[in-house]
Order: structure tokens, then C-alpha cells, then sequence
């Protein structure tokens, strides 16, 4: 869903007998890069015909696929946090071998910016060398933690966010979501329908008209309620980031109840209209952008590991 551009490069790649030995698929974590990886050494496998851009989806290949039961398919992901050492040389051992029923071995290392540090080396000889009738998938959130030795010997391609609206139709539809409920778990999934459906739990449990009213639209608060606030935001820095990507959206509504007359159908949080109609009446539109501004600074230093209680408290004394 919404990836045609890497899809129609692997077909065209199948079409013109050019498909490379190493591959790295590079994309927010469940945007759908394992899928494609699957669908693709369905296409390259297909027992339907030797010309097919795709898996059939109904010969034995393509289900045993499915099913990550073909000998000549592997999906190999972390124990623990981490791939290990031992999955690298168990899969060059079975790479030492033919196919055993396909045409083409296929392997899918996921996780690929997340491997322990003795990987990399070991890793690179296989990629050097790569044994004929085998293609290597490495799927990576971001190529910054990959070695450069390993991203020159892979075609890299890139799986890009999905708009928010395809998100949310696609949680409307195929899991059954309601409308309110769908846009906001879209606009917090970065693009990613897998995102969306992991934080499902999380976001229920986030007292969004407190946070609106007791801190993201009041006026001031008091040096005893700014550290109450610091206090009680979560202190794992996966959850923290959660919280502010909400408040973004609170604050994206104000700025939308500011400038579009309360246009309600416009808003992410539609169930709070009367509250954010209210809140938006007391600022001003220049007041509620520079605390986007100053928000989107704060999420950013704790992505790039700063401490979160002072880049908290310095973000409360910036908003006053």
C-alpha cells in the first residue's frame, strides 16, 4: 500500500533479468518492508511461470512463502534487541548450498541497523561474494547505522512514510477503526500502518482533554505545576516522544480552530471541539505557532539523546 515506487523497481528488475544480489530496504519500522521483501521472493519463486512480476499467491511456492515454510526463504530477525553472530553464520551456511526446490535463495535480514558489533565484518564477505542464485534483503530503519562498506555492495531503496489520510482509511477499513479514532492514531503513526496498530493501547490511555486544558492551553501555570507536570510525563523515552507527538496534534488543532473559523471536520481531536474552541479563543495565532516551534526543537534534542527532564523544564520556561 502506497510503495509503487519500489515495487514497480523490483518488477522491472524480475522483467529485465537484473536482479542484484543484495538489496537493502531502507523505511520507518511497519511501513511494510518485510511484506515487499515476501512478495518479492514470492515473484522471484512463483511456480506460475518463469515471466510473472509477482507471486501467484496460489501455487505451493507462494504459500509455503506465506507461510515461512519454504527451504529456500528465510526471515531472519533479532533475538533480543539485536541480530546475533550465530544468525549470520547459520544463514552463510545454508547460502553454501543450491536452492533446494526454488529458483533463487532469499534471505531477509531485518533489523539490519540493529546487529551486534562483531556482525558487520562477517557480514561483508557474504555481500563481497554472494553464493549464485541468492538474493540478500537487509531491511534498516535508518542507514546511518550501517557500516559504508556494507551500503556500497547493496541497491539501496527507499519505502517512504505514507500520507496520513491512506494510513487512516486503511485503519477505517480493513481494521474496522473508527473515523475520530483513525486520523489521530494516523497522524501519530509517522506513516507507518504497523505504528498505528502498536501504539493503538498506548493512545487510549493518554488523558488528551487533561493535557489540552491542564498544560498545552493554559495561560500560565504556576513553578509548583510546571514541575508536577515534568513529574508526571513518562520518563521511557519511546513513551515521552509519544506524548509530544500528541501534543503536537493538540496544538495543530488550536492553530486550525484559529485560522479555519472552527471548522470541525478539519480537526484530529473532533471530539474536543467545544474545548478547543474555547482554549483557541485566548491565544494568539503567533503565541500557539511559537510553541509549536518551540515543542517541535524540544522532540528533536530528545530523539538526539539529551537528557529529557531539563529539555522538559526548559521547554516549560520557554512556553511561559
Amino acid at each position: 500500500m502506497g510503495h509503487e515506487r519500489p515495487i514497480n523497481l523490483l518488477q522491472r528488475a524480475i522483467t529485465q533479468e537484473k536482479v542484484v544480489n543484495s538489496y537493502l530496504f531502507l523505511g520507518n519500522e511497519g511501513i511494510g518492508k518485510s511484506l515487499v521483501a515476501l512478495q518479492f521472493a514470492k515473484a522471484l519463486n512463483c511456480l506460475e511461470g518463469e515471466n510473472r512480476v509477482d507471486g501467484c499467491d496460489r501455487c505451493a511456492s507462494c504459500r509455503k512463502i506465506d507461510h515461512l515454510l519454504h527451504p529456500d526463504v528465510s526471515l531472519i530477525e533479532p533475538e533480543g534487541q539485536t541480530l546475533k553472530i550465530e544468525q549470520v553464520r547459520q544463514m552463510q551456511r545454508s547460502l553454501a548450498y543450491r536452492p533446494y526446490e526454488g529458483r533463487r535463495r532469499v534471505v531477509i535480514l531485518t533489523a539490519a541497523d540493529r546487529m551486534a558489533h562483531d556482525i558487520p565484518n562477517t557480514l561483508l564477505k557474504t555481500l563481497e561474494e554472494p553464493p549464485l542464485h541468492t538474493v540478500i534483503i537487509l531491511l534498516a530503519n535508518n542507514s546511518r547505522f550501517i557500516l559504508p562498506t556494507i551500503l556500497s555492495r547493496c541497491q539501496s531503496i527507499r519505502f517512504n512514510p505514507l500520507p496520513s489520510a491512506l494510513v487512516s482509511d486503511w485503519l477505517m477499513k480493513e481494521k474496522g477503526l473508527e473515523e475520530n479514532e483513525a486520523r489521530l492514531l494516523a497522524s501519530l503513526s509517522e506513516g507507518s500502518p504497523g505504528k498505528a496498530l502498536e501504539i493503538k493501547e498506548e493512545i487510549a490511555g493518554i488523558p488528551r482533554k487533561e493535557l489540552l486544558e491542564g498544560w498545552v492551553g493554559a495561560k500560565s501555570l504556576s513553578i509548583e505545576e510546571k514541575e508536577g507536570w515534568v513529574e508526571s510525563l513518562p520518563s521511557g523515552r519511546e513513551n515521552l516522544r509519544l506524548i509530544l507527538e500528541m501534543t503536537k496534534t493538540l496544538l495543530r488543532d488550536l492553530i486550525v480552530m484559529k485560522t479555519s473559523e472552527g471548522e470541525g471536520s478539519r480537526l484530529i481531536h473532533s471530539d474536543l471541539v467545544e474545548e478547543l474552541k474555547e482554549i483557541a479563543g485566548a491565544w494568539s495565532l503567533s503565541s500557539l505557532l511559537r510553541r509549536t516551534e518551540i515543542l517541535h526543537q524540544t522532540s528533536r534534542a530528545i530523539r538526539g539523546n539529551a537528557n529529557t527532564k531539563l529539555s522538559l523544564e526548559a521547554m516549560m520556561l520557554s512556553w511561559a
